[in-house]
């Protein structure tokens, strides 16, 4: 039940630039795509309560909003997530199968070990996928980005008088137009 409770307090992500650097180069995989899969449905989770003492490790099998299925090996600091390896799935994981010789996973001396190890490895091999269990995680929220955007007046006018009818700052209202909008072309393409 412990483990559940770190997840549940999961509120963000945790970002080491060496980590996403590699998962790229070895995966074409970005940090965009891995925090994607934690907020889609179905989300897979189990953990591996041998890895440490200190630190918990957790794997999860989901799918990106465009539909790209990923693996994915994390932990958590401090109510942060941090993906550790991630890869899209192979054949197996799609469908993971009963399998009675699970091998263990091994002890890694570091980060780039573990990333290395789960990039060439199945996954069926080492997790019991039958135990794990779907999860949302409901105070997880994405890593935000601030960006200058240069609009004509009237325009922000248009948007603060469309915010106070709906009684929301103007920056949530433009927010929801744009996700509204993305949702719309993901669906025409």
């Amino acid at each position: 039940m412990a483990e559940h409770d770190a997840l549940d307090g999961s509120s963000g992500f945790e970002w080491d630039e060496s980590n996403t650097h590699k998962n790229w180069e070895r995966h074409r995989v970005s940090a965009e795509e891995a925090e994607d899969v934690f907020f889609n449905e179905p989300l897979v989770v189990r953990s591996d309560i041998r890895h440490s003492r200190r630190e918990k490790r957790y794997y999860a099998l989901g799918q990106t909003g465009k539909g790209r299925c990923l693996f994915v090996a994390f932990t958590i600091r401090r109510s942060l997530l941090r993906v550790i390896s991630v890869r899209e799935i192979n054949r197996r994981e799609r469908v993971p199968m009963p399998n009675t010789k699970m091998k263990p996973v091994p002890k890694f001396h570091s980060e780039d070990g573990e990333r290395d190890f789960w990039a060439t490895q199945d996954s069926t091999e080492f997790i019991d996928w039958r135990s794990a269990g779907r999860r949302k995680l409901p105070n997880l929220k994405p890593t935000l980005r601030t960006i200058s955007l240069r609009l004509p007046v009237h325009m922000i006018e248009d948007l603060k008088v469309l915010a106070n009818k709906r009684d929301v700052p103007y920056q949530s209202l433009l927010k929801v137009f744009l996700a509204e909008r993305l949702e719309k072309e993901r669906r025409r393409a």
